[in-house]
């Protein structure tokens, strides 16, 4: 499950209580680095994305996850290789679409890292405790 970040944190009370209005979208994204879960205090810059290869973020519309006690989740999305390997995957992220993108969440694979080689697939089932 997705680990908040001190940003995400913070853009979910200014949505909330100050004066940031709602995304439409978050974008889904995949990290091949750091090898290792980023804390807290990560932020965007931190994580190095593939590159190339089809690679690309996904959009993940507001109103479009499923909230179940105290985890929002959303459908399953896949991310394709195409014309060139990846490498290794250690985990996906939550951002904002802003120009500059805040880093909201994210969760390093428990069973991973995935070597996604050209013409494969991995499958990301985005969930984030709200508590």
């Amino acid at each position: 499950m997705a680990v908040w970040t001190d940003l995400g944190e913070n853009w979910a009370a200014d949505v909330l209580f100050g004066s940031r209005s709602p995304d439409t979208a978050l974008s889904l994204g995949l990290y091949t680095a750091p090898t290792t879960e980023p804390g807290e205090t990560a932020v965007i810059g931190d994580l190095t994305e593939p590159s190339g290869n089809g690679y690309a973020r996904i959009d993940l519309n507001r109103g479009s996850w499923t909230i179940s006690g105290d985890t929002a989740e959303y459908a399953e999305q896949t991310f394709t290789a195409s014309g060139g390997d990846w490498g290794n995957v250690y985990g996906y992220f939550l951002a904002t679409k802003d120009t500059t993108p805040l880093l909201i969440a994210v969760e390093q694979f428990t069973n991973g890292p995935f070597n996604i080689t050209d013409g494969s697939s991995i499958k990301i089932t985005p969930r984030v405790r709200i508590s």
